[in-house]
């Protein structure tokens, strides 16, 4: 079976802007140079919706600017936000629920995006 971050991963990523870096796991990241968005799987489910084979996966999509004085960093999110909800408006599959503005390593500011996935398992 494929994983399921990978399958989300896969389906976000041609829908962002192509400048921006991709991380397809969670980890720490201690300079950034560009808008980055990094994928993160939170939980696993059954669906509630037949057939029993398909899974509801809440993932993280977390978009970072590469600024570190907040003025140009907020000024950078403001789009930067606009712009990875309206690609994952897009999405087949895959809807969000909210964004909850996050700072990472005390450095970089962003967005967390909560958002869910409906996908098979494969037999």
């Amino acid at each position: 079976m494929t994983s399921t971050r990978i399958e989300a991963a896969n389906l976000i990523r041609p829908a962002m802007p192509k400048k921006w870096a991709y991380i397809d796991d969670e980890r720490s990241l201690n300079v950034i140079s560009r808008p980055t968005l990094i994928i993160s799987q939170r939980n696993i489910a059954p669906s509630t919706i037949a057939p029993l084979a398909l899974l509801t996966v809440t993932f993280a999509v977390i978009i970072l600017s590469e600024h570190t004085d907040p003025t140009a960093s907020e000024n950078a999110l403001d789009d930067l936000l606009i712009t990875a909800l309206k690609a994952i408006g897009t999405l087949p599959g895959l809807t969000w629920t909210n964004a909850t503005k996050i700072v990472h390593l005390d450095r970089y500011m962003g967005y967390e995006i909560t958002t869910i996935a409906t996908l098979q398992l494969e037999n």
